[in-house]
């Protein structure tokens, strides 16, 4: 297997000498692998996988989960949105602040237009270039209302890219979890099959020594074919979840596509409540988007009530005919600007500012009680998916034994297979409950880190 690697990417290569090296003196198989997953496969495939049809699709042990994020905040959409908004947002607070800036301008051959006393308008053309720049000293304040609603969209923006890199990370986290769940529940599945045939050869041998009647094999029967049916079900979950998790990660779906398993120890001692309440106050960056938006929507009312009513402008301008002969001359002017009539536009743009003010204010104070119920939700889930795990483990046990003395006394003649069947769907149902409570500790830790505003489910970044 190893030399049809070196055949297609040459031993040179630095890294196939020294896998060579490691080969020659007995590095562990298991040594092996890694090297391969860390090394080979990193060199040679893209964030998105592998394009060369390797041959030796074990070598490779899958992505871990922080691949899987990383990934994901590569090429996922929400990302990709929130980033260009983030351009778009800086893009309208430079467009917005370069009013306080003189405008530099210049033209060639200005035209010049004048009218006579008798209402025939005459025309004359100086030839020569011209240099124009105009400064807007004061508009009423209108100037600074649009700048900083602005620089407040700056900031909404950012905060909602955070969010939106912690979403991300936590639904990849989750599918993630989801994935090795449903593989785990194959097996157990597999185990049910496994148990259903060994208990069918059992009764069969009771049977074959006359010491059962042949309609006892009939319930043991119907037991296999059930669990041959709930087999197919668990691994065709398997693959529905490895699509899930690659659409989270925002790749195209594959074949071959896998992942590694993971072990995380669930928490020794949970904090009290009002601790991660308030880590969820400091930390979620949605807290700053709602914030900013509210800040932006007052500045937008405040440029829609000057607009409505008279305010003062004062600005200046110099234009100096850089060839042609002409004096250099500069003004200042000032004034009271006030629309009399605009068709209701200056009414409507300040009755649509305030209403999306009223919805900003809404939807912070909606958030601060969304957050407490994130918090208490996933914090309530984490200490029950803690105590599921002892629990389960108990039941587990008690399930084995069940099922090892059941399956002893029916060898003797003091069992029926009406016990044989109750004690391997006892144990089958405890071995589900005891992956379930593993997993579902997995998700729950990464739903509370979430909740509190950590970025990438289990990571403290």
């Amino acid at each position: 297997m190893v030399p049809h690697l070196f055949k297609r990417f040459g031993e040179s290569n630095q890294v196939f000498r020294g896998f060579l090296c490691k080969i020659k003196n007995g590095t562990p198989r298991h040594e092996l692998l890694r090297i391969l997953n860390n090394h080979l496969f990193g060199q040679f495939c893209g964030p998105g996988g592998c394009s060369q049809d390797f041959g030796e699709a074990e070598y490779f042990l899958g992505y871990v989960l922080d691949e899987c994020i990383r990934i994901a905040l590569q090429n996922q959409l929400d990302v990709l949105v929130g980033q260009q908004s983030v351009v778009s947002a800086k893009a309208k607070s430079t467009q917005a602040s370069s009013s306080y800036y003189p405008q530099v301008s210049v033209q060639s051959n200005p035209l010049l237009i004048t009218g006579s006393s008798n209402n025939v308008f005459r025309t004359s053309s100086t030839q020569g270039t011209t240099l124009s720049v105009t400064q807007n000293f004061y508009d009423g304040g209108l100037r600074e209302a649009t700048a900083a609603a602005a620089r407040y969209g700056i900031t909404q923006n950012q905060a909602a890219l955070t969010r939106t890199f912690q979403t991300v990370a936590y639904t990849v986290t989750q599918n993630y979890f989801a994935t090795l769940l449903a593989r785990r529940l194959a097996e157990v599945a597999d185990s049910q099959v496994h148990y259903a045939a060994g208990q069918l050869d059992l009764v069969k041998g009771r049977v074959d020594a006359g010491a059962a009647a042949q309609s006892d094999e009939l319930p043991i029967q119907a037991q296999l074919a059930s669990a041959q049916v709930s087999q197919l079900s668990a691994h065709n979950a398997i693959r529905t979840a490895l699509i899930a998790l690659q659409s989270s990660m925002g790749s195209a779906i594959r074949p071959g596509f896998d992942i590694q398993e993971v072990t995380i120890p669930p928490l020794d001692k949970l904090q009290p409540l009002p601790v991660y309440l308030d880590l969820a106050n400091k930390n979620r960056p949605d807290i700053r988007e709602t914030h900013a938006a509210v800040q932006s929507a007052g500045e937008s009312v405040t440029a829609a009530r000057i607009n409505m009513l008279p305010r003062p402008v004062i600005g200046g301008e110099y234009d100096n005919l850089v060839s042609g002969g002409a004096s250099p001359g500069w003004s200042i002017t000032g004034g009271i600007a006030f629309s009399l009539f605009d068709g209701g536009a200056n009414k409507a743009v300040y009755t649509q500012a305030r209403a999306e003010q009223t919805i900003a204010r809404d939807q912070e104070a909606q958030l601060a009680k969304t957050i407490e119920a994130d918090v208490q939700t996933a914090y309530l889930n984490l200490t029950n998916a803690t105590q599921l795990i002892a629990a389960s483990a108990v039941g587990l046990k008690a399930a084995q034994t069940n099922y090892d003395v059941q399956t002893a006394r029916y060898r003797e003649g003091l069992a029926t297979p009406l016990d044989l069947l109750n004690a391997e769907v006892a144990l089958v149902t405890a071995q589900s409950s005891d992956v379930q409570a593993r997993y579902g500790n997995y998700t729950a830790q990464a739903q509370l880190a979430y909740a509190i505003g950590k970025q990438g489910g289990l990571n403290d970044k």
